[in-house]
């Protein structure tokens, strides 16, 4: 079969088969969300199970309907809040490699990559190497990075063709995800094992030694259960400018059990990262010197159970995860497990109301370790970085929440939730409250608005840690510039919070034209930063200082006066314009003020020049084009305005790229070939980032040859 016989093979077996993974989205059954297809904003009910059921092509429209667990119908378009939903055809006809490249095809996503193999993430805020605004998840299981709070990027390699779509909440969702919920969530949702039948494997060649490589083997055990196993690798150089190589493995088992009224899905899985630079050490004069080398790595490995089960007339969710990891890095080194437990069950109540009733709990155990840098040399003295305090420590987190949906008219839906949450790291109780109405003013016309609050998890690195930085190099023979600090943790720093009063609008012409809308404007308290610290703290680690480091040390400590407000907005186009020419159009404005409310301890410049000069626009577009039955043709451009300081390492470049795919398959059991050319205008090396962060990117051509067979 051709291409375009294959999709719409696969749309109408999904019917089908799709209605056997009715459960696995545990959170986005009870989040009040909207979602986009094709980067197309429709609505979503809290019933995932029957929006599951339906077709791509049914999904689209702005008219369907469906019946939920307590019998009812509801339209798609009465929930409050915008998800857009990158599916595995546009994840595909992108030609994204990695889950960051694919989050560009979603509006008020701000993706920097920051090498071949490296990025930074964020969500209507100021864009950083650790974002610790926003939640990730890959089916409902949290990636959760204790010691900083952030995601590591790098270290989530999954197989994309095993990932059935990506979900995108752009704002607060504190009441049913909890902490690091505050400018969005990210929720990756794998296929079911009775989707991944057969062998299919993939092998994709590229510049600078790029090499992967994706097997997958399904197979069905008996009439209830499916399982697959998936195993993926890729190898590359570094960055431009710099020797290295850059290697990471995964391996996933999946197991889905299905009876009738519940489900049962078992994940376990595992990854290790490995990266070698060389770098080129600066200098003043002309010495002879070695590169820099360094060795780093991650490794871990998880766990996941997700049942569920109809109850009377209700449904109950039991979701129980693990995860341990290993981390071995210039700037931090150590280990991190965490173990998750989340349940809740759904009923409904009066004649027009559902209730989500939950709690869940989460026990982590870190351990820090010093780190040694560059060692000294006859002509250098070395980089050393040591973290210290509470090297050990294992605490406990845990929360209730519930939500109260109310269909009040036929055309206005209300939706009231709180959730409390207790953070045993900092010994604290944190309220999440959120409120959302939806109104449907004609059958294409829905406007929808909510105002909600989110925290920041505190993080290992914030609040119990002290970081001595020794840097010296030699200049000349007998002189040495020397650089030194000491920044400490605060166990006493308040929680990062931030309310967000979100409107929207959403406008159906048809299935071929659709828009999506929202304005936003965001108050953040206690933001992380860095401060002078005026005191020397007691208990303090002994350092032994070399000959070179007996100069005083700068201290600095993390505080919590930093205080910011943003406000933009989103727009979303989907527009079909002919049965084999799809079109997707985002484009997002963010502004970003920021203010320090302790002049005594803020480093203010510095602050203002990380946050505010980010950039304010940012578009996208995807075309993709059915040529022939057996030709695609696929374009994805990407802006990014550029913004400079009075320090030009802070600075911004204006990104402009076009990236292309060419596809081509005669028949079903013949290899897809495909293609890609990333940054096809870019000529010479260009920052996709902060200059003080990033390497330079260079244009890039892939030739990828992909293999199924059932």
């Amino acid at each position: 079969k051709s291409i375009h016989e294959q999709e719409a093979t696969v749309k109408n077996i999904s019917n089908i088969t799709q209605a056997i993974i009715v459960k696995k989205l545990v959170h986005f059954l009870l989040l009040p969300t909207s979602y986009v297809i094709s980067i197309s904003s429709v609505n979503a009910s809290q019933e995932l199970e029957a929006l599951m059921d339906m077709s791509l092509a049914d999904l689209s429209r702005a008219s369907v309907t469906l019946t939920s667990v307590a019998k009812k119908e509801q339209s798609l378009n009465k929930v409050p809040a915008a998800v857009h939903v990158i599916t595995a055809e546009q994840i595909r006809r992108s030609g994204a490699r990695t889950i960051p490249e694919a989050l560009s095809l979603v509006p008020g996503v701000h993706v920097a990559r920051l090498s071949d193999n490296n990025w930074a993430v964020a969500i209507r805020g100021a864009n950083e190497i650790l974002f610790n605004k926003l939640l990730v998840s890959i089916d409902g299981r949290s990636i959760f990075n204790p010691i900083t709070s952030g995601v590591i990027w790098e270290n989530i390699q999954m197989m994309m063709a095993d990932i059935d779509r990506i979900e995108v909440l752009l704002g607060p969702a504190g009441t049913m995800w909890g902490g690091n919920a505050v400018n969005g969530v990210v929720n990756i949702i794998s296929k079911s094992a009775d989707e991944t039948q057969g062998l299919y494997a993939e092998g994709t060649i590229g510049d600078k030694g790029y090499e992967e490589v994706n097997v997958r083997l399904g197979s069905t055990i008996n009439d209830q259960t499916d399982a697959r196993l998936s195993v993926s690798g890729v190898r590359s150089g570094y960055a431009v400018g710099e020797e290295g190589t850059f290697r990471n493995y995964n391996v996933n088992m999946r197991v889905d059990h299905s009876t009738y009224g519940s489900e049962l899905t078992v994940q376990l899985g595992g990854y290790n990262t490995d990266i070698h630079t060389e770098t080129e050490t600066v200098h003043f004069v002309s010495i002879d010197l070695p590169p820099n080398e360094y060795d780093e790595y991650s490794r871990g490995i998880s766990g996941m159970l997700n049942y569920d089960t109809e109850i009377k007339t209700g449904v109950l969710t039991v979701n129980v995860w693990a995860d341990s990891h290993t981390i071995n890095y210039e700037y931090f080194k150590g280990s991190y497990r965490n173990w998750d437990a989340d349940v809740y069950y759904r009923l409904p109540v009066l004649d027009a109301s559902e209730l989500t009733m939950g709690g869940g709990g989460r026990t982590t155990q870190t351990e820090v370790l010093p780190i040694l840098g560059l060692q000294p040399s006859d002509y250098r003295k070395g980089t050393r970085t040591q973290l210290y305090k509470d090297q050990a420590s294992k605490y406990d987190s845990y929360n209730v929440y519930s939500q109260l949906e109310t269909a009040v008219t036929d055309q206005l839906t209300t939706y009231f939730g709180v959730k409390v949450e207790y953070f045993g790291l900092v010994d604290r109780y944190e309220v999440l409250p959120q409120a959302r109405l939806s109104y449907d003013y004609s059958p294409r016309h829905q406007f929808w608005t909510g105002l909600g609050r989110a925290v920041v998890t505190p993080s290992i690195i914030d609040t119990a840690s002290t970081m001595v930085d020794f840097s010296v190099e030699q200049i000349t023979q007998n002189s040495y510039q020397e650089i030194s600090s000491i920044v400490r943790g605060n166990e006493n720093l308040k929680t990062e919070a931030v309310t967000t009063l979100d409107i929207g609008h959403r406008y159906f012409l048809s299935n071929a034209f659709s828009t999506s809308t929202t304005l936003f404007f965001s108050q953040y308290k206690n933001i992380r930063g860095v401060g002078l610290d005026t005191s020397m703290p007691t208990g303090e680690p002994q350092v032994e200082l070399a000959p070179w480091e007996s100069e005083p040390l700068t201290m600095y400590q993390y505080i919590d006066n930093i205080e910011a407000k943003t406000w933009g907005t989103e727009f979303a186009v989907f527009w079909q314009p002919t049965f084999n020419f799809k079109v997707n159009v985002n484009y997002a404005y963010h502004q970003v003020l920021t203010a320090c409310n302790n002049s005594d301890v803020c480093i203010d410049p510095s602050m203002s020049e990380l946050m505010e000069p980010q950039p304010n626009h940012i578009a996208s577009a995807q075309t993709m084009w059915d040529v022939t039955d057996s030709l695609q043709f696929d374009m994805m451009y990407k802006y990014i305005q550029g913004k400079n300081t009075n320090n030009a390492n802070m600075g911004w470049d204006t990104i402009s790229t076009l990236d292309a795919r060419l596809a081509w398959q005669k028949k079903q059991d013949w290899p897809r070939l495909e293609l890609m050319v990333d940054g096809i205008l870019n000529n010479q090396p260009y920052y996709e980032s902060n200059r003080n962060t990033a390497y330079k990117i260079e244009r890039q051509v892939y030739l990828k040859a992909v293999w199924m067979m059932q």
